[in-house]
């Protein structure tokens, strides 16, 4: 009998209630014999995949009892498990994006459990937006009422020795008196996870995490552990977890994403549309790696979650898709189609600007002239230069000292094309700023300067009346002055700023205007509706949204004032049409030779 249990632990059924008279079986036996026992936990120890079949449970409150079940991983769960382990093994970060219900979460816990359980030296810390969701007792949809769960329900041979629920299972805490180990949890916060040492981190619903909160902690943990584990469905991809699973900026980390079609019971069925014509698909590993193509792939489960979600509760539930969820402001996927330009290095001052990329420059003032002065350092990026006959338009926003943070920020863009020419930002002071807008003005042919003029900004305007500078006047007639009265600026009011940033999303969504600038793109997939005031358009979090501001401010003046030859003429229309037909030739819009 002991021989035959050593070789069936091997390959036992996967079958509920099969595997589930088997574990009674097993361990009666081990109850028993001693040394069958200590084969057992050798085998457990080794084997993580045998031990979660063997000894997990699961439950499921929503469903009728009974609801605790033994967890019996599937085929990509499996793949999963092992891949974690990999991860905490090797030390390295590793991102989980996901549909909802694949039992991520409890993969990952199981796992952590396991090191607990067996490996000498493993504290483990897991987290969440809000502590309600870290630990309450008896909960289980918290993280650590499933560790403690699942501990409390270990045959007794497999726990660690001195092991007392009352003492050891406690809240926000799991420890291992023999080998002390721990499983700490910790809410969300700036600092999270910065109190010691740990093997693993796991960032549950990291996309749910405040921004600035979510930022931080990301930061502070590097420095306490050498793998970290963010799972989350997506929540629109200018929050962090978006960030790190598109690979925002500089930082690239390994990742894995959980869809629907990989799950044997949601994926039951599978189909994609050719046309109008329907097409099964074989299996699981097919219908995931044809979703992978970017073709949407169908199920019954599917279909009946899609006929009873919004749209963007569907994209962050079931599909995995980060340019359709969450709250963006700007239609996601006619952001994604904007191409951010590169940086160039020119040989000569008189050589092109190649199509998508941009130069670095400063601008200086020489005999009463600004000239241009190509630099690594320079504070201003070109993707055009001016030229003659075309008029140009400069927005910007002064930095207001928020408590978030802030930038200055100037955006240039062509009257005709309505393309971003030019961009700039930083932290610079007023005086700064209305230099900086005054030259860039000059430099554009003359260019309208249209500063916001609220807070700091009405100290750049003012400093500006002072310059030759086209500065932009605001008609303050809608804020209930006699007709015709001016301030100097672009004013923003209740009633300006909405239809200044509506006619910027309609620019973005209808593909009529070339953002080109990074930082500029990446502050547009961060403008959100924030559900927490009304649906107001402000960036998420602590996120800058300053270029948003500005750009869409330089496009308010162009509706106000569209392109006119400066002399009204019969040919007015014939000119406006050569320069755009002038533009749509390969190359132009940049300094020939």
């Amino acid at each position: 009998m002991r021989k035959q249990l050593e070789k069936s632990i091997r390959d036992y059924s996967r079958n509920g209630t099969k595997n589930l008279e088997y574990r009674i079986e097993l361990f009666e036996a081990c109850r028993k014999d001693p040394g069958l026992a200590a084969h057992v936990r050798r085998v457990f120890e080794d084997d993580i995949v045998a031990w979660i079949n063997l000894t997990a449970w699961s439950k499921n409150p929503r469903i009728p009892a009974p609801n605790t079940f033994p967890l019996i991983l599937y085929d990509f769960q499996e793949t999963y498990v092992l891949e974690l382990k990999d991860a905490i093994d090797n030390q390295y970060d590793y991102l989980t994006d996901k549909t909802r219900e694949m039992g991520v979460s409890w993969c990952v816990l199981y796992v952590l459990q396991h090191y607990w359980q067996f490996k000498e030296g493993s504290d483990f810390r897991v987290g969440s937006r809000k502590e309600e969701y870290v630990d309450k007792l008896n909960v289980i949809d918290t993280l650590l009422e499933k560790v403690r769960f699942n501990v409390l329900r270990q045959p007794p041979f497999l726990l660690p020795q001195g092991f007392n629920p009352k003492e050891h299972a406690g809240f926000m805490r799991i420890y291992n008196p023999e080998l002390q180990n721990g499983i700490f949890g910790e809410s969300a916060n700036p600092h999270f996870g910065s109190g010691g040492r740990s093997k693993a981190i796991m960032l549950d619903e990291f996309a749910k995490w405040e921004p600035s909160v979510a930022s931080a902690a990301w930061t502070a943990t590097a420095d306490v552990t050498g793998c970290r584990l963010p799972v989350s469905t997506p929540v629109g991809s200018g929050n962090k977890f978006g960030m790190l699973a598109n690979e925002e900026g500089s930082e690239k980390i390994k990742k894995i994403s959980l869809h629907y079609t990989l799950h044997p019971v949601k994926a039951k069925g599978p189909y994609y549309m050719d046309h109008s014509v329907k097409i099964p698909i074989k299996d699981c590993a097919s219908a995931y790696k044809i979703w992978k193509s970017g073709i949407e792939v169908c199920s019954p489960w599917y279909d009946a979650e899609k006929e009873r979600r919004s749209e963007s509760d569907f994209a962050q539930e079931i599909n995995i898709d980060y340019l359709r969820s969450g709250r963006p402001f700007f239609k996601m996927t006619q952001l994604a189609k904007q191409r951010a330009w590169v940086y160039f290095e020119r040989k000569l001052p008189i050589d092109l600007i190649p199509h998508g990329k941009f130069i670095k420059a400063k601008l200086v003032e020489v005999d009463h002239t600004i000239e241009l002065r190509e630099s690594k350092e320079g504070w201003l990026r070109i993707f055009e230069l001016p030229r003659g006959g075309y008029q140009y338009v400069v927005g910007t926003d002064a930095a207001e000292g928020l408590e978030k943070g802030d930038e200055d920020f100037i955006v240039v863009r062509c009257k005709i094309t309505r393309n971003v020419v030019a961009a700039a930002n930083g932290i610079w002071g007023t005086d700064m700023h209305e230099d900086f807008a005054q030259k860039i003005g000059k430099f554009y042919n003359d260019a309208r300067v249209a500063p916001e003029n609220n807070n700091h900004g009405f100290t750049v305007c003012k400093g500006l009346k002072e310059l030759d500078c086209n500065l932009y006047y605001t008609t303050k007639s809608d804020e209930g002055d006699t007709v015709g009265t001016k301030k100097a600026g672009w004013s923003t009011t209740h009633k300006s700023r909405p239809v200044m940033l509506d006619q910027m999303e309609e620019e973005v969504r209808k593909m009529v205007v070339e953002l080109r600038d990074s930082v500029l793109l990446a502050q547009c997939r961060v403008f959100i509706k924030n559900p927490k005031k009304g649906g107001k358009p402000e960036a998420d979090g602590s996120f800058k949204d300053d270029g948003v501001i500005a750009c869409g401010i330089a496009g308010d003046v162009i509706k106000k004032e569209p392109f006119a030859p400066k002399r009204h003429t019969a040919d007015d229309d014939i000119q406006r049409d050569s320069l755009i037909d002038e533009y749509k030739k390969p190359m132009a819009g940049y300094r020939k030779k």
